[in-house]
């Protein structure tokens, strides 16, 4: 029998009784083209992508695919699921003061 445990607060879910909530995260660079001056018709993107394969392929550049791509899954309880709906980047967020409407 497979074992789940939510990732934020470690947890243990059922599977039988416990819902349990998958979130997957990307995360990808935003390269620029290497010449901007280049129109779009004009670029060869084959040509690109065998160098930057290329260069992942090099022993040098082995971090070069960390930087680049990222795959992350997380298991998550109910609770922890909603905090994260809420907040999915963490940021801290400010309590807001309430005032009457005099």
């Amino acid at each position: 029998m497979i074992h789940y445990s939510c990732d934020r607060c470690r947890r243990l879910l059922d599977p039988e009784e416990d819902v349990r909530y998958t979130v997957k995260i990307e995360v990808q660079a935003a390269i620029e083209p290497l010449y901007p001056e280049e129109s779009e018709d004009d670029r060869d993107h084959l040509l690109e992508m065998q160098e930057i394969l290329e260069r992942i392929e090099d022993d040098d550049d082995a971090c070069l695919s960390d930087e680049t791509f990222q795959r992350r899954n997380y298991d998550l309880c109910p609770e922890c699921y909603r905090k994260f709906q809420q907040n999915p980047l963490g940021r801290d967020l400010k309590k807001q003061l309430g005032f009457s409407q005099n």
